[in-house]
Formats: structure tokens, sequence, C-alpha cells
């Protein structure tokens, strides 16, 4: 069944939410403070609104109420107080809502004030990623729903001896890295992560932006897959 979704933030789990309901057919309304990320999902969306819905809980209030939404999504990742009014309006309206939760607290702060779905994206993910390896240990790349896919690769020499800032993995192909393994001990990534040849990533992203990774990591060497839906 065709809903009329309101998005609130557009970063980078915002548009991926957004991009799965266009691509089910869905109408989806963002709203965000930045208009730049507005402008980055314009095609997928029916219509918009910049909006620090923090300061302006009057206005968030008269969209949600003129526009009679099946569902929202509130997918802010630093404003939390933001996300805590959005919620409650959405709520006295009747609407059902999936927020997203930085840690398991605030997750229950959020469950307090009426939110239907409370979604740990990064703790979910890495859940999923644990099961399958649980269950399977020769998985290096697990498909998920969406064109999405987990990889667990080798660095190669094309990223050997680079930091993560310097490979600038999701500005140049659209991966995030969520997982190094040193010397078999995982290490959780910052900016300053410098890989070395032998290392393990565990990275995520499109399917369609695979390849072009790879091959940046690995330049001529040959890739083998091994293959897992979900």
């Amino acid at each position: 069944m065709k809903k009329s979704v309101l998005v609130i933030g557009a970063g980078r789990f915002g548009r991926g939410v957004i991009q799965g309901l266009y691509d089910r057919g869905h109408d989806v309304f963002a709203i965000d403070v930045n208009e730049d990320k507005l402008d980055d999902v314009r095609d997928m969306i029916v219509s918009g609104a910049v909006l620090d819905v923090g300061n302006n809980d009057d206005e968030l209030a008269r969209i949600i109420g003129e526009k009679n939404f099946d569902e929202a999504v509130v997918a802010m990742s630093s404003d939390f107080e933001g996300a805590l009014i959005a919620t409650s309006i959405l709520k006295d309206a009747g609407v059902t809502v999936s927020v997203k939760a930085p840690s398991q607290r605030r997750g229950t702060v959020l469950q307090k004030m009426g939110a239907d779905r409370v979604v740990f994206p990064e703790r979910d993910m890495g859940l999923r990623l644990a099961h399958a390896i649980s269950t399977e240990a020769e998985i290096e790349t697990l498909e998920l729903p969406q064109g999405f896919v987990v990889e667990q690769l080798e660095v190669g020499p094309g990223f050997a001896n680079k930091t993560l800032e310097k490979i600038n993995t999701f500005e140049k192909f659209g991966m995030w890295v969520l997982l190094v393994y040193h010397d078999y001990e995982p290490v959780q990534p910052t900016a300053n992560t410098l890989l070395k040849q032998g290392d393990s990533i565990v990275v995520f992203g499109k399917n369609t932006k695979l390849q072009k990774f790879e091959e940046a990591n690995m330049g001529n060497r040959k890739i083998k897959h091994v293959n897992k839906k979900l």
C-alpha cells in the first residue's frame, strides 16, 4: 500500500530511508535544517522544507497537521532535543513514528516519549554481520535488501599505508568502513586509522559502488566473492 511518509533529517541514514521509500513507490516529504542535504534527495521526494525542528516546533506542527502523513521517520543524528520535540508532535497528531537513536539510553527515552520504533543502525548492522560470521565463516560478501552489501576484504596495495581520511571512502566511493582488523584484532575505525598490508576491513555500501572500491584497493589483483543474501 502506498504511503505518505515524513522523513526528518536527510543525512546518511535519512537519505537511505528516503531512497528505500522512493524505490518502493511511497510519497516522501523531507525536512532538514541544511538545504544542501535536501537538494541531494530532491529527485526522490514529493516536497521538502528547510526547518530547524527544535527551534520551530509550531511550524513543524503546522506541516504535520496539513499533510496528514501515514508514518514518519525521525532520522536526526546530533539534535536529540529536536528528535524529542518532533516525536512528541508527531505522536500528538496520531502518526506512527520510527526514530533513530545513537545509544540505548536515548532510545529508552524516545520509547517513553511514545516512539513506535526505535532503531540503532550501527548496532543492528553489527549484529547482522556477527550473525553471518557465526553462521558461515567463509562469507566475505553479505547481500542486504535495497541493493546494499557488507563485505570483508583484505587491504590491498591501493589502500595500504594510508589513513581512512586520505582514502575518503565515502566521498570517493560511497562506501563506509565499519571495522578494521589489525593483527586479527578488531579496531573501531576513525579518520586517523592507518591501514596496513594484511589488515582486513569490513565495508558497507551500495552493491553498484563495490567494484570501483575494490579496484582502487586491489589494483589488478584478482577478486573472489562468496555471496550470501539475507
